[in-house]
């Protein structure tokens, strides 16, 4: 075991051959890892971060295309347009501004997201800080844990994936960081005597949430529920106002959130009456934590499987490993209680602030929740299960999109997995694992096509050039005729051919979908009658590029019922088919000539 004073080990046997030199050879490297490895660690990762969040190249998908198609309407417009679509508006009127600025195309619109990823950098940072601060004797030096915190957000393929995509979820993440500041300062003990700001924040930030996704209701109420705990747990000191002072104002800032919130409610209502979740099928609470694990860890892309396994590891290690002092004499530690003679010890730690050997110490598994990151875990978990609960009370879906109300919880639990190892090697090596691994993931969820709109359209010119005269794109269903008259829009020479996409079954604007009461309106479709009404608006003679999927909720069988009534009477050749490795938007074309 080495020894603080960098000598060699008195009770080493004959057969220790490590010589003197070597030791300090390797305090040596200690010393430089603990000074310069994870902030170097960190700066790299930040940078690598940085370029994927703003590399996608891919073609927009439904929710990217749908997103900006509703911020590119008139402010007027805005709140019926959401009506029919089922979110709040907060992120479609800060998309509305940016697009005003800096253009609709598809690199625009998700640098806007880029940007809100990058801005929760310093919180995660900020956050890191505090978390290390309430149990400085478990997590060591602050700045070391708040590094790590930046270096995890910054290329967690979850954070990628929707730093780089035209939706609200960064915004989220961001409003969390946010708010996990300020419930902190509000829970902290002893409590600051000046409390204002902090509620006044607090409020706006609920609110903020509120305004942006739903999901946010029960990440807010996880946090009420954890007020009232702190409050009746410090019921016998009622008597200090200032013990009881912090949880009160955690209370009222929720209150005045939810009040600045009011003038949504008959919007939110409506859309809970009317739109729901109609896509997607129901989860049980044990796959609602799976898939939103496995989405952090990158989902499809990259290592993601066994990256979860990972980060479980880490998620233990920060929940219930203690760092102990390992002492000649076994006397207590910091907290009182008797090292284990037992547990084997870990390498010296350097501190960063002194570059001397720390007292060596030994990881030893506590039987419970540690403290520090006791509320993160239980906020993260009683999010997800009162969302849960909620949505099976409802009949509506989980995606594992919404669980980033939760992520920067998960983060930050990660984070003090990773930073209760005291050895610079260990951490270090493990810090670059977990970016390295993320990385592959967000590398993945970047570059990677997430629709097959863009083939689709290409594909049609090309059976267009070699097949001149009047025709048609029709979309089956009308999801996917969002992304595809994106597409369609950018050719010009395509479009004045075509024009506008016809959407299955509404002939409508195929710009947006109606949500409103969407599976009682698709039951009752009648595919002749849509027939019929595009062969009026295109003549006879026009062939059908007919763009469709078999995999969508509601429209079962009614897609290859509609592509073999179009064929009847023409010529069908399938020209694209759909692809299977799993995209977010992915279809088959198949033309229909006239016979």
């Amino acid at each position: 075991m080495i020894k603080d004073s960098g000598a060699t080990d008195p009770d080493a046997t004959e057969g220790d051959t490590t010589s003197e030199a070597e030791i300090r050879a390797r305090r040596g490297i200690d010393e430089i890892l603990a000074r310069w490895g994870i902030p170097a660690i960190t700066c790299i990762a930040v940078l690598a971060g940085t370029i994927l969040r703003f590399w996608p190249r891919s073609s927009l998908w439904l929710d990217e295309a749908l997103s900006v198609n509703i911020a590119a309407l008139p402010l007027g417009d805005l709140t019926e347009a959401l009506r029919h679509d089922g979110h709040p508006p907060l992120y479609y009127l800060l998309l509305h501004v940016w697009m005003k600025v800096f253009g609709d195309s598809d690199w625009a619109v998700r640098a806007l997201s880029g940007v809100i990823s990058l801005a929760s950098l310093p919180l995660a940072y900020l956050a890191g800080l505090r978390m290390a601060r309430r149990s400085t004797a478990e997590l060591s030096n602050p700045r070391r844990v708040a590094l790590i915190a930046v270096a995890v957000t910054a290329t967690m393929p979850f954070a990628v994936r929707y730093g780089a995509e035209a939706r609200m979820y960064s915004l989220v993440m961001l409003l969390v960081l946010c708010g996990y500041l300020v419930v902190d300062t509000l829970l902290a003990v002893p409590t600051t005597p000046r409390l204002v700001l902090p509620t006044v924040c607090g409020a706006f930030v609920t609110a903020l949430l509120l305004w942006t996704h739903y999901w946010s209701m029960w990440l807010l109420g996880a946090v009420g529920i954890l007020a009232l705990v702190t409050l009746w747990s410090r019921r016998d000191g009622m008597s200090d106002r200032q013990v009881v002072a912090g949880p009160i104002a955690m209370i009222i800032s929720l209150v005045v959130g939810g009040l600045l919130y009011l003038p949504w409610v008959p919007t939110m209502a409506y859309q809970a009456s009317h739109t729901g979740t109609p896509w997607g099928e129901s989860f049980g609470p044990v796959s609602v934590l799976v898939l939103s694990l496995v989405d952090f860890a990158g989902a499809r892309f990259g290592v993601a499987q066994f990256f979860s396994y990972i980060l479980v590891v880490f998620i233990v290690c920060g929940a219930t490993v203690v760092c102990r002092r390992v002492t000649d004499d076994p006397v207590a530690d910091g907290e009182g209680a008797p090292a284990e003679a037992s547990s084997p010890p870990v390498e010296s730690e350097v501190t960063a602030s002194s570059g001397r050997l720390a007292p060596e110490v030994a990881l030893v598994v506590s039987p419970g929740i540690h403290p520090r990151v006791r509320v993160e875990l239980g906020v993260l978990l009683g999010t997800l299960g009162l969302g849960w609960a909620a949505a099976a009370a409802s009949g509506n879906t989980f995606s594992s999109r919404y669980a980033s109300v939760v992520f920067p919880l998960f983060v930050l639990v990660v984070t003090a997995g990773i930073a209760v190892l005291r050895s610079p090697r260990v951490a270090a090596a493990s810090l670059v694992a977990v970016c390295l691994m993320g990385l592959l993931g967000a590398y993945g969820a970047t570059e990677s096509d997430r629709t097959q709109a863009g083939a689709i359209v290409d594909a049609i010119a090309a059976d267009m050039s070699a097949h001149p005269g009047p025709a048609a794109v029709v979309s089956c269903p009308d999801q996917l005729g969002v992304s595809l008259q994106r597409e369609v829009s950018k050719r010009a020479e395509l479009a004045d051919v075509t024009g506008d996409v016809i959407p299955y079954p509404t002939a409508g604007d195929p710009r947006f979908v109606d949500w409103v009461d969407y599976g009682s309106r698709n039951s009752k479709v009648d595919a002749t009658e849509f027939i019929e009404k595009v062969r009026r608006r295109v003549g006879s003679s026009a062939s059908i590029y007919l763009v469709a999927s078999p995999h969508y909720k509601t429209f079962e069988g009614q897609c290859e019922n509609l592509t073999a009534l179009f064929a009847q009477g023409g010529q069908a050749e399938q020209l694209v088919a759909q692809d299977t490795s799993g995209l977010d938007e992915s279809a088959s074309l198949t033309v229909i000539r006239p016979g």
